[in-house]
């Protein structure tokens, strides 16, 4: 009986990781209200989570941010997007953060999608330079149709999934060690490289955007 007992007792905390494991894969929120200037962040442990949001609204200013996060795929039902918001992710690893979005957009001023490839030089240098995010934007026809090309009307998405690596290059971190070497700095000149590389690598890969109208969010 002791016996069963223990395999029991074994089985419950390994159910409970597993539920644990499926919610943070797997978020579903009713309504989300993002208000003026607000942020709010999604940075559970998993590098894939798929979203699902009923109704968005976000004021003006306000931010979604995705840490940690290679892969997100997030649906919303209804969507009201007022002046300045943002959509802002990365990998943890230099790499912006890959973005399927279906949305049905009833309100839109307009949204930046910020997923650049990171300098290895200024942000995590145990990595090279970032490749910029992949963002797949499929839009209710029913609703907004949003547009790349006027910053300056209504409806305006911005699109930002550069490479990373543009800042950083062989000859300004040479000079960075030979002006420690002259000065005779005592300590390691090579710590303030990334990586304690001189060069931290070739620019990341170019990100890529795609944007087409589907008449069910399911498509």
């Amino acid at each position: 009986m002791k016996q069963v007992m223990l395999y029991l007792g074994m089985l419950i905390p390994l159910f409970a990781i597993s539920q644990t494991e499926q919610k943070v894969k797997y978020i579903e929120i009713k309504k989300l209200v993002i208000d003026k200037r607000g942020s709010y962040n999604f940075s559970s442990r998993d590098s894939s989570v798929s979203i699902f949001i009923d109704t968005l609204i976000m004021r003006p200013d306000s931010k979604i941010s995705f840490y940690n996060k290679k892969d997100v795929s997030m649906v919303v039902n209804y969507a009201q997007i007022d002046k300045g918001a943002l959509f802002n992710g990365n990998d943890g690893k230099n790499n912006g953060t890959n973005l399927k979005l279906s949305i049905n957009f009833a309100a839109l001023k307009n949204l930046t999608i910020n997923v650049p490839g990171l300098d290895a030089k200024t942000s995590n240098r145990k990595f090279d330079n970032g490749d910029g995010g992949k963002v797949t934007i499929k839009y209710l026809s029913s609703g907004i149709k949003p547009q790349t090309e006027n910053s300056k009307k209504t409806g305006f998405l911005n699109i930002k999934n550069t490479a990373g690596g543009y800042i950083t290059n062989a000859q300004s971190d040479l000079s960075v060690v030979f002006s420690q070497i002259r000065s005779g700095n005592p300590g390691r000149p090579l710590s303030q490289l990334p990586n304690g590389r001189v060069y931290s690598g070739n620019t990341g890969a170019e990100g890529k955007f795609s944007m087409i109208s589907v008449n069910n969010l399911k498509e």
